[in-house]
């Protein structure tokens, strides 16, 4: 199993590697800030990073592969509902009535290159710490991004089964054109709910949309070294504004933290069916 998942993932990145140049557009000024590319050395335009989209250092729960900028804090603010759209009615305005899972997080950018990043569940009081680096920029001599993402999640509550899960992802993205992004994010988590050293590699995708904004796609597969385990999907329609980035989201699973999504088996529960809302809100502040 292992081996065909590093088939899958030298197969993807063979394809991001061959895939055509990125097309040149004009960018948003009001946006310049949050995706201005990390500072390369002096030299021609070949070494020059390209223009960055609206991502910010988070798809939706996936990470991208971009820190958050030198000397910036990150505030995210993320929420779920719990009840499914379909489980709920006029009553309750389909789920928005029904309790929510939040997260409250913080990541500081140390440099151009690496931040660091703390996140808190309230699902089984999670909380996850992470650092994460930059290891090259695409520019029109390096056909993707990669970093590197090492951190732990730990569950603070009572009686949990292994409550402390380190992980680590190597994020790999292309910008195919202005508005239009790949993302793979091989990773390894040491455990889930129902699994130990689980291994995956979700996808991430962006469409650009009229106005700056973005619909954003993630997928993470269903492990196959798991019976019952399921394929988590989000979809979310993504808007800068200012120094804000605001997600409402659309998705089966409420999991927000590695050690909840990579195995497929959210301690939670979740059908492959349940559609359930969310939002997203992260805001820069420069120091």
């Amino acid at each position: 199993m292992r081996n065909e998942k590093f088939a899958l993932f030298a197969a993807a990145l063979l394809l991001i590697a061959l895939s055509a140049r990125s097309l040149a557009a004009q960018e948003d000024p009001t946006v310049a800030a949050m995706t201005a590319p990390a500072e390369a050395p002096e030299g021609d335009q070949g070494d020059q990073p390209v223009h960055r989209d609206p991502l910010g250092a988070r798809l939706i729960n996936l990470p991208t592969a971009f820190p958050v900028r030198s000397h910036a804090l990150e505030v995210m603010f993320l929420h779920r509902f719990q009840q499914a759209v379909q489980d709920g009615d006029s009553h309750n305005l389909w789920g928005l009535d029904s309790g929510a899972d939040v997260g409250l997080g913080i990541a500081w950018g140390i440099s151009p290159r690496f931040d660091v990043a703390l996140l808190r569940s309230s699902f089984q009081e999670d909380y996850e710490l992470s650092g994460k680096a930059l290891v090259v920029e695409q520019s029109p001599r390096m056909p993707l991004s990669a970093a590197v993402r090492l951190g732990v999640d730990r569950l603070g509550r009572a009686g949990a089964v292994d409550p402390t899960r380190p992980f680590a992802q190597v994020i790999l993205s292309r910008r195919l054109a202005p508005g239009f992004n790949l993302l793979l994010a091989p990773s390894w988590v040491r455990d889930t709910e129902r699994l130990r050293n689980a291994w995956n590699v979700p996808v991430g995708l962006t469409v650009g949309l009229p106005r700056g904004g973005l619909l954003e796609i993630e997928v993470i597969p269903k492990n196959h070294d798991l019976d019952g385990s399921l394929t988590a999907w989000h979809l979310a329609l993504s808007k800068q504004v200012g120094g804000h980035i605001f997600q409402f989201v659309l998705g089966n699973s409420r999991a927000t933290t590695v050690d909840q999504y990579l195995g497929g088996d959210f301690a939670g529960g979740f059908r492959t069916r349940d559609v359930r809302l969310g939002f997203n809100l992260i805001r820069d502040f420069d120091f």
